[in-house]
Formats: C-alpha cells, sequence, structure tokens
C-alpha cells in the first residue's frame, strides 16, 4: 500500500498529543503563572500605582526578571524533556505496543518522527505560547524589550531541544521504561562524577597529584549539560557574563541534538521489537555497559567505603577491586533478568585482572608521575603556591610567578628534595628532630619551553634542614615578596586610598605614597617582607595597612562598573629601616 511508504504519520502524531497531554499542558501552565500572567499583574499595578502612566514594575519585569527565569526554563527542560522522551519512546517498552506498532504499514520512519516530532512538540510549543503572551502584555505596557525576551525563547528551546533529544537517544539503547530515566540521570552527571572520582582516587595513589588538566576539566563541562547551561546567564544590560558556560551553547547544544536524533533514528531502524523489557536492547552495547558498571561501581563505592571506614592505599585497593567484582556481576544480572549468573565468571576474572593492572600502574609508578622534575633549564617560567611562614601578613602567602634562572633553578631544587624524600609523606616518624624543620604546602607549574605545563600539588609536606635552605632562598627573593603581597599588581590596577600604622595614624595622598615606596625600598634591599619557616608567629611587630580601589571585580573583567576594595597588610621588622623612618616622621606630624 502507498500508506506503508509514509516517512510521517499525522494520526499517530495526533493521538500521542492527545494522550500524553498532561505533559505539555504541565509546561505550559507553570510558564504562563511565571511569566504573561505575572506580567500581566505588574501591568495592572503600573496602572493603579501611577495613574495610567505605565513602565515601573513591568519594565523591571521585562529587564530582569525575564531573563533570571532561565533556571525555571532548565529545570521544565529537564524534567519534562526526559518525561516527553518517556511517552514518545513509550510504545518499545511493551511487547504487546512493540507488536501493534510493528504491524502498521507505516515505515519505521515514519513511525520514529511521529512520535519524535510529536514529543519535540510538548516541549517546545508551551515555551512559544509564552513568549507571544508575554510579549503581547510588554506591547501594551510599552516596555517590549526584545533582547531580554528573545533570549530567554531562545535558551528555553535549545535546552528543552537538547535534553528531550538526549532522552530519547538514551531510549533507543534500553527496552524497559524505568531503565530510561535510570540512564538518562547518570549520563547527565558521569563525565562529572567519574572525573571527580579519577581526580580523588589518584590524588590517594599519586603523590604530588593536584588535578586532571584544565582541557579535562573543559571537555567534562561541555559533556555534562546541566551544569553548562546552569553555568550561563546574561546581564541586565543585555551583555554575555561567562561563568563557566558560553553563550554559544545555545547553538552548539541543538547541533549536537541534531546528531542525537540522527543516531536515534538509525538505531530505531534496526531495533529488534523482541527487545521490549530488555535493560539493554541494542545487543552490541551490553559489554558496554556490563564493563561500565563494574568500573564505576568499583570506583565509586570504592571511594564511599574509603570514606566511611578512613581506609589506607591498599584497603582502598581491596575495596575498588571487590566492588567492581560485584558491580560486573549486578550488570550480568539486569542483562539475564536471573540471579543466577556465576557461571559468567571468566568475565568476572577479566574485571579483576584489569583492576590489578591499573594498581600496578600506580602503585609501582611505572609511568614515573612521582619522580618525575623537569630540568632547570627545560624551563621558560614557574609558577609557586602554597606556602606559608611566619610573620602573618599579606605576604605570607606565597603566589608569584618567575622567569629568573636561579629563581627557577631554587623552584626545581626544592621540588626535588621533595620527591627524595617522598616516603616521609607515608611515614612522618621517619625525619628526625634534628633535620625537621616544619611543613607546607607546596603548588608548582611549570611552563616548559617546548610549550608544555607539568604540575604538582603537596598539601602537607615535611621540611628538613637541606629543603628549608632552598625554601628560605625563594621567600627572601625580593621579586617573590613583591608578587606575594599583591603591591605591583595593586599598582597596575587600583588606586592608594590610605595607609595606616600604629600611632601614625591614617595618611593619604602623598603621605601615603611615600610610605608605600618606603616599604617598596625595604623590600628591594631585602630588609622587609622576608618570611621564615617555622620562626616566630607573632613576633609583635608593627603593621602597616594599605587599602587601594580597583575598578571591576577582583581576578575578573570590570563587572557592570562597579569598584572593590583591596586591603594589603605588611608587617614591619626592625631591619625595614626606610618604613620606620617614615612612619616616625608621619607619627610626628599627625602628633
Amino acid at each position: 500500500m502507498r500508506s506503508g511508504t509514509l516517512c510521517f504519520n499525522a494520526t499517530l502524531f495526533r493521538k500521542h498529543l492527545l494522550r500524553f497531554w498532561p505533559v505539555w499542558a504541565v509546561q505550559l501552565v507553570i510558564l504562563a503563572l511565571a511569566l504573561p500572567l505575572n506580567a500581566l499583574m505588574l501591568l495592572r499595578m503600573d496602572l493603579e500605582a501611577h495613574g495610567g502612566v505605565t513602565g515601573g514594575y513591568l519594565e523591571n519585569f521585562a529587564r530582569y526578571t525575564v531573563p533570571g527565569m532561565t533556571d525555571l526554563s532548565l529545570m521544565l527542560a529537564v524534567v519534562l524533556g526526559l518525561l516527553a522522551a518517556m511517552a514518545a519512546c513509550s510504545h518499545l517498552y511493551s511487547q504487546k505496543s512493540a507488536n501493534f506498532m510493528g504491524a502498521l504499514p507505516v515505515r519505521r520512519e515514519g513511525l520514529f518522527f511521529s512520535h519524535y516530532l510529536a514529543g519535540l512538540v510538548t516541549v517546545l510549543v508551551p515555551g512559544v505560547i509564552a513568549f507571544l503572551l508575554t510579549l503581547l502584555v510588554e506591547l501594551t505596557g510599552g516596555c517590549l524589550l526584545p533582547g531580554q525576551l528573545g533570549y530567554w525563547l531562545g535558551y528555553t528551546c535549545s535546552a528543552g531541544f537538547f535534553f528531550y533529544t538526549f532522552a530519547v537517544f538514551l531510549g533507543m539503547f534500553t527496552g524497559h521504561i524505568l531503565a530510561l530515566p535510570a540512564f538518562y540521570g547518570i549520563f547527565n552527571l558521569l563525565a562529572y562524577v567519574v572525573m571527580a572520582m579519577l581526580n580523588g582516587v589518584l590524588d590517594i595513589f599519586y603523590y604530588g597529584f593536584g588535578s586532571l588538566p584544565d582541557w579535562v576539566g573543559k571537555t567534562v563541562s561541555w559533556l555534562t549539560p546541566v551544569v553548562n547551561f546552569g553555568g550561563l546567564q546574561m546581564g541586565v544590560l543585555g551583555e554575555w557574563h561567562d561563568y563557566g558556560s558560553s553563550p554559544h551553547l545555545l547553538w552548539i547544544y541543538p547541533l549536537a541534538a541534531l546528531a542525537l536524533a540522527a543516531g536515534a533514528l538509525l538505531l530505531y531502524r534496526r531495533r529488534n521489537l523482541e527487545s521490549a523489557g530488555d535493560v539493554v536492547a541494542v545487543r552490541v552495547m551490553r559489554p558496554v555497559f556490563q564493563y561500565g558498571v563494574a568500573l564505576c561501581a568499583g570506583l565509586f563505592f570504592g571511594m564511599m567505603t574509603r570514606a566511611i571506614l578512613n581506609l589506607g592505599e591498599v584497603e582502598l585497593m581491596v575495596a575498588i577491586f571487590l566492588w567492581g567484582i560485584a558491580g560486573y556481576f549486578v550488570a550480568r544480572m539486569l542483562l539475564s533478568k536471573s540471579f543466577r549468573v556465576l557461571r559468567y565468571w571468566k568475565g568476572a576474572v577479566a574485571v579483576g585482572v584489569a583492576f590489578l593492572a591499573l594498581f600496578a600502574v600506580v602503585g609501582f609508578d611505572l609511568t614515573g608521575f612521582e619522580t618525575r622534575v623537569p630540568r632547570a633549564q627545560d624551563v621558560a617560567s614557574v609558577s609557586i603556591r602554597g606556602i606559608q611562614a611566619p610573620p602573618f601578613d599579606g605576604g605570607s602567602y606565597v603566589d608569584a610567578v618567575l622567569d629568573d634562572p636561579e629563581d627557577i633553578a631554587a623552584a626545581v631544587a626544592l621540588h626535588q628534595s621533595f620527591v627524595d624524600r617522598r616516603e616521609w609523606a607515608d611515614q612522618p616518624a621517619a625525619i628526625s628532630a634534628d633535620e625537621y624543620v616544619g611543613y607546607t604546602e607546596y603548588y608548582v607549574t611549570y611552563q616548559l619551553k617546548d610549550g608544555s605545563t607539568l604540575s604538582r600539588s603537596y598539601n602537607h609536606v615535611l621540611v628538613d634542614q637541606g629543603a628549608n635552605q632552598t625554601l628560605q632562598a625563594l621567600l627572601s627573593d625580593p621579586e617573590v615578596i613583591l608578587q606575594s603581597y599583591a603591591l605591583a599588581q595593586m599598582e597596575q590596577r587600583g588606586k592608594l586610598i590610605w595607609a595606616q600604622a600604629p600611632e601614625m595614624g591614617i595618611a593619604y595622598g602623598e603621605e601615603a605614597r611615600t610610605l608605600l615606596d618606603a616599604v617598596l625600598e625595604d623590600i628591594a634591599a631585602g630588609r622587609l617582607g622576608v618570611h621564615t619557616l617555622g620562626g616566630t608567629e607573632d613576633a609583635g611587630m608593627p603593621e602597616v595597612i594599605f587599602q587601594w580601589r580597583v575598578s571591576g571585580r577582583e581576578d575578573e573583567p570590570p563587572y557592570y562598573g562597579t569598584d572593590y576594595e583591596r586591603e594589603i597588610r605588611v608587617a614591619v621588622p626592625d631591619t625595614a629601616s626606610s618604613t620606620l623612618a617614615v612612619m616616625e616622621r608621619l607619627a610626628g606630624q599627625n602628633g
């Protein structure tokens, strides 16, 4: 029959919309209350409050509230997108309905597009209706802001299209209706959770591990659309502001949704009707599911067990191993729909061997991660952070980027000393009282001359006499001191307001500048700002407080033109002759 070649069936499309009307009706009611009805009430308040002159409440709503409705849009897209996908795929999860649909004189493409498009209308049309009604209210009130309203519609449609299509794509892999929401929730956060678990495991097993490379985090951000969409905001002036996400996602994720829709169609065309009721309906994906569950179960529940029982490295390995085997058998039960799965022991052995191989790699440091220290001549610049030493003022926490060869050599030497004595991390009693100076944190990032980077993080390392000499050379470097106090950065980015010191009172203008110049002179001469690990925490030194005003938010580009103030405290030792002389002179003038 000619109907057998159709790629769309209007009857199926219409029946789907009528059968699952609560999905789109709920979204329409929620959006109507949040946008057009809310705007209508504000318009009424404007008319009553301003004697017929509109614009107050409604204009604020159009300018500020509408762009802020993206949080609501994201929640609806995530939840109702899943419900719409469950409705669109529901005929695949029952043997009776699957056989009925397969017996219709409609091609597989026709069945797919009829159900898929009906679900897409369910997700997108309520947003379009709310947009048009809100547009009408804003026009009536004479305060239409198409940028804000258009942004909201674009965000709503982009999020709704992606999350619905993503759920439909996952729905093609399963034949069980309850498995779809489970897969949907897992895969929305899988990349983020796996990265967090890997960070935690590698931090335990690898001495000096800080975090995975930045590109991993950026990739994971794009693979976690809930987080990426949630980080996107629009400024009240219609400007984009990046909080970890990019406005490009409003068209990148819809493009990804088109690719997912094409993949879902291909899977639908090759899907066996007999797979209804199976947890994993695509046979080739069953091993992926089986071993993926084993890996994730081992890592996740292994880390949970460690957190509860405070396990060491070896005990953590055992926990990961056992939970991985358990995860394999649980996945096998779901696939076989039976508890009798011990006959699949060969797969469990493969999982165990894989974990043992991973343990061997990290346990014996076969990659050389823990012992790798770059040569000083291969380093273009080095960033050091984390070292804290008294006196505890604004410069006691070291944070500096250095490119001087001597500074690079000192940073490399300090790093090497921590690597050579890495056994102290597990056996702090191995260091004698004569050798012990103190402990510190040390975060180092090398920018190598070949363009690559190398980072290491040591959260709690013991420092002996030899390492302390190298450490003290860095702490005494005027460039390190200046950057740690952030005095140079403040000079470039802000304006000095005042300076204050005991007995001197508050100095403004040229007097404050004179005191700052004296501090800089003492730092350059090595008479001020030198911190000593293991030194006296409170030496009774007087402190000078400098106050700057800086435009924009700290560590970010200017944000709506606002200012913030930055206070820097500088401890003044007896050796700071220039600073003490200025303080004494200003105290005499103020007295």
